[in-house]
């Protein structure tokens, strides 16, 4: 029986052309795809993926962060997160989240099917240009695994310029909550301004 696969990525011609080279593969099928997070979340019991390859940085959300829900949600499903992140930091945090495995999309065809195919069958997957110190980090050793789950997805927001209104609408909370987990981040990565979040995220390699 084919392996079913669940695609999460927000940049269309790249999730096109992955899709495309799975359906020639005689042991994959792609059981359901989306762009974003919120997207996939309601039909992942029904499509019962068994391996769920997420973009760490989607449109509107966290891929670790979905990586955390997809777990919850479906926990015969594996995760492979594959992002152009070439970064420690995002390889240990998806690990943490749940995820089985950690690809880059600069990794060339043949070993991200393999990535694929390794964490289905139960195994540990890490791009072999990142250390494997990243499966071994506790959560405490990345500046980031203090936040909880939603002041990373506030988190990613933020460094990507969006204001207060802004990521409250796209989370579906209110701008008073916002700004409760901004204060929160603030404290626990000693910052005092969104420039400062900008450049820890850049010194950590999340931003593009």
């Amino acid at each position: 029986m084919p392996l079913r696969i669940a695609l999460i990525d927000d940049h269309v011609l790249f999730r096109q052309g992955l899709r495309a080279l799975l359906t020639t593969q005689p042991d994959l099928v792609v059981v359901l795809e989306a762009a974003d997070a919120p997207d996939v979340h309601p039909a992942l019991e029904a499509a019962a993926p068994d391996v769920a390859v997420v973009d760490v940085t989607l449109r509107t959300s966290s891929g670790i962060a979905a990586t955390e829900e997809i777990v919850r949600r479906c926990p015969q499903c594996k995760v492979l997160v594959l992002s152009m992140h070439v970064s420690e930091d995002f390889a240990a945090q998806s690990f943490l989240a749940g995820a089985s495995g950690y690809a880059l999309k600069d990794q060339d065809v043949a070993q991200v099917l393999d990535a694929i195919r390794a964490v289905a069958a139960g195994q540990r997957y890490l791009a072999p240009s990142l250390p494997v110190t990243a499966l071994a980090r506790r959560r405490a050793n990345g500046p980031l695994g203090h936040l909880s789950r939603r002041e990373r997805e506030v988190f990613d927001l933020i460094v990507k310029s969006r204001s207060n209104r802004d990521t409250a609408a796209q989370l579906c909370i209110s701008v008073k909550t916002v700004e409760t987990h901004r204060t929160s981040i603030n404290r626990k990565l000693g910052a005092h301004s969104t420039a400062d979040l900008v450049r820890i995220a850049a010194r950590l390699g999340l931003l593009e």
